[in-house]
């Protein structure tokens, strides 16, 4: 009898594992940067950080035990008054891109995180040309558990960052 006492407790502060975002809808969230309106499809969960003024930042949050939790991935959407090329994108990178491809209004390319070397950590950065400019998406993806593969994860961040289309 205890044990059916505690399980409708547990359920109430939030038990078990978080969803994963992969797992979650998506929905098309509107926002504005420097002016720039934008939309871009996210995993449910994701929230806008309210103290960057860099970049619009979006986390992905769960309650973990009845504790709010971030995890991976962070996706950052900007604005570049100047639109550049792949080849300009890549200079900035030392490790070789595992994933890059040049569209008709942009680029994106994936690569290993430098500072988390072996550590099953990505980045992910894209351009959406828009007139002489750019709204631009800077993403960060890791496992969200222990023993996860992180590799597979990197084309459903790459397909946010796509998502990206002025307004």
């Amino acid at each position: 009898m205890r044990i059916l006492l505690v399980l409708p407790v547990l359920a109430a502060c939030g038990g078990g594992d978080p969803t994963h975002w992969k797992d979650q809808p998506t929905e098309t969230v509107t926002g504005s940067f420097k002016g720039h309106g934008y939309t871009i499809d996210l995993p449910k969960g994701m929230k806008k950080s309210e103290i960057t003024d860099y970049e619009d930042e979006y986390q992905y949050h769960q309650d973990v035990h009845g504790e709010s939790y971030t995890f991976s991935p962070s996706l950052g959407v900007s604005w570049s008054d100047k639109k550049s090329t792949l080849d300009d994108g890549m200079k900035r990178e030392k490790s070789a891109p595992i994933d890059k491809t040049q569209n008709a209004d942009g680029w994106i390319f994936s690569v290993e995180n430098d500072s988390q070397k072996g550590k099953d950590d990505f980045l992910i950065r894209a351009e959406k040309w828009v007139g002489d400019g750019a709204l631009t998406c800077s993403a960060r993806v890791y496992p969200m558990k222990k023993g996860e593969d992180g590799k597979p994860l990197i084309p459903l961040v790459e397909k946010m960052c796509l998502s990206i289309k002025a307004k």
